[in-house]
């Protein structure tokens, strides 16, 4: 399973929300809306499972499932 397909998932399962309606070009805030809290809690939540820690800067650039993707596969390499 790529990166992209377990965020996707991941995200699927912090929200509550069945996966066909997310895809990479998913923005967090516009299509899923999720306000500031509740995205705060999903980056914790993705940083937990990865076993990373992104930085306020990296967060505050991630707007779709790819941005977070990527940027959790910029930790992972």
């Amino acid at each position: 399973m790529t990166i992209i397909q377990k965020v996707i998932n991941l995200v699927s399962w912090i929200i509550d929300i069945p996966t066909n309606r997310i895809c990479p070009t998913t923005n967090f805030h516009e299509d899923l809306l999720l306000d500031k809290i509740d995205f705060s809690i999903m980056i914790l939540k993705l940083e937990a499972f990865f076993n990373i820690s992104l930085s306020a800067a990296e967060v505050d650039r991630i707007e779709t499932v790819k941005d977070a993707s990527y940027l959790i596969n910029r930790y992972l390499a």
